[in-house]
């Protein structure tokens, strides 16, 4: 066998990418889509700190990874670096309501933020740098995704958002790090190869709290990005291949931050375009729980895994696909106390949920993961049948979705855990942080209540 060409990690445009980026150099709509990324994140862990999930992890976290460097959710500025990214980035998406992007099926925010943060505190990094580290994880974790679902030696297996999520945690840091090319491309081979596996689709068959591996994804790569800058190596990344050449170099001429979809309901992506349509279906035909004798669900084959009907935690209750549907069709709304504590009891919500039929449409099932749909079909006790659909979920890139939208999100999850004046402080310190000197308001918005 002919042994592969060399790469040389210190002159791609990947690393160099990562090296040179500045937050006054990226577009208007760039820095827009900043400030919605930032504040959708910031609300999500927030409210995800009610989960037990959340509360494991930060009081593991504090305990194996103590220090003063970076602040943990919640209790303070008391863990190192990689401490205070895995507890963060595990509230980050405890709720399942964090960012998200299609071609990669999963969620990059939540695994490039908090790493960020916490490496930009551990640097004393200012809030344009921090930011610009942000744009940079997302950039280069994006694409990571669609690379990982396409490269042979790792399919057919689907990867948790935290296998390729920790390239970009790696790129985030390495960038608040200044290392340059050479050690950034180190950064990512370190994280690539010590990424978690994270084989989602076990666990959208079997929640439990390990989720999308999301926290372990930005946990390694900020120890990656330390240790790219002692020294330590790594054989080059999945990235730097010849054949994805392509991808890479749109690095800095086109803007993947802008692909992100935005949640508005705290359950799997997958159930969302199924929520929409009983939403709309209630609505308009003013339907009570009584008046409705079966619900089918047409849509992608992928959606139908997501099969538990009675959820005993709140990880089995975002992992369905019937038991959100029948909270849309009897509250008409899906939110935190639907899919979580008493919530997870209601009788008339779980004999609903026994009632759905899931099945796969061929025609919705060709257009994923391009594209995310369902059809929804309800009978009637007088006999009457209604449908919606084929039906997107509210938040994709192209649905016009704006900062006052998510502002009104935040509102939604943060002010009962936190109080309203703490959501207005944190829309604010978003809103400025690109002149912060250093992002120690906006990591103190994680703290101050309970």
């Amino acid at each position: 066998m002919k042994p592969a060409a060399p790469i040389n990690m210190a002159k791609n445009g990947i690393s160099d990418f990562i090296a040179s980026a500045r937050f006054g150099d990226f577009p208007e709509a760039v820095r827009a889509q900043l400030s919605r990324n930032l504040l959708d994140l910031f609300a999500a862990t927030i409210a995800g700190l009610a989960t037990p999930a959340a509360n494991i992890v930060a009081d593991y976290a504090a305990t194996a990874f103590p220090g003063n460097d970076a602040t943990i959710a919640g209790r303070g500025k008391i863990g190192s670096a990689p401490g205070a990214a895995l507890a963060n980035a595990c509230a980050a998406n405890a709720l399942d309501v964090d960012d998200g992007f299609r071609l990669a099926k999963g969620h990059p925010g939540a695994v490039v933020i908090p790493a960020a943060l916490a490496a930009a505190q551990a640097q004393n990094a200012s809030g344009a740098d921090f930011l610009a580290a942000v744009v940079v994880g997302y950039e280069v974790g994006m694409r990571a995704g669609t690379i990982w679902h396409a490269h042979p030696h790792r399919g057919p297996s689907y990867h948790g958002s935290g296998s390729w999520g920790s390239l970009g945690a790696a790129a985030a840091c390495a960038r608040l790090a200044g290392l340059g090319p050479r050690e950034a491309g180190h950064a990512l081979a370190i994280a690539e190869y010590h990424a978690p596996l994270a084989p989602i689709m076990d666990c959208v068959r079997h929640p439990a709290m390990v989720k999308d591996g999301i926290h372990w994804g930005a946990f390694v790569g900020v120890i990656a990005a330390q240790l790219a800058a002692h020294g330590f190596t790594g054989m080059p990344a999945t990235l730097f291949a010849d054949e994805y050449r392509g991808s890479m170099q749109t690095l800095g001429a086109e803007w993947w931050i802008e692909r992100v979809y935005f949640k508005f309901h705290p359950c799997c992506r997958w159930a969302q375009p199924a929520v929409a349509g009983a939403v709309e279906l209630r609505k308009k035909h003013n339907l009570t729980p009584d008046d409705i004798t079966a619900v089918r669900i047409e849509t992608f084959e992928a959606a139908t895994q997501l099969g538990t009907r009675r959820p005993t935690n709140t990880e089995e209750a975002q992992y369905s696909l019937p038991f959100p549907v029948a909270c849309a069709f009897v509250h008409g709304r899906v939110g935190v106390p639907e899919i979580a504590g008493d919530g997870l009891n209601d009788e008339a919500v779980l004999v609903l949920s026994d009632r759905i039929e899931m099945c796969v449409d061929p025609a919705i099932e060709a257009r994923f993961p391009d594209d995310a749909l369902a059809r929804v079909t309800v009978t009637t006790s007088g006999g009457r049948t209604h449908v919606t659909g084929p039906l997107p979920a509210p938040g994709d890139p192209d649905s016009g979705i704006t900062f006052d939208d998510l502002v009104s999100k935040a509102h939604r999850l943060v002010d009962g855990v936190a109080g309203r004046s703490h959501t207005r402080r944190l829309v604010e310190t978003v809103l400025c942080c690109a002149d912060l000197k250093t992002v120690e308001p906006l990591a103190e918005c994680l703290v101050g209540f309970g």
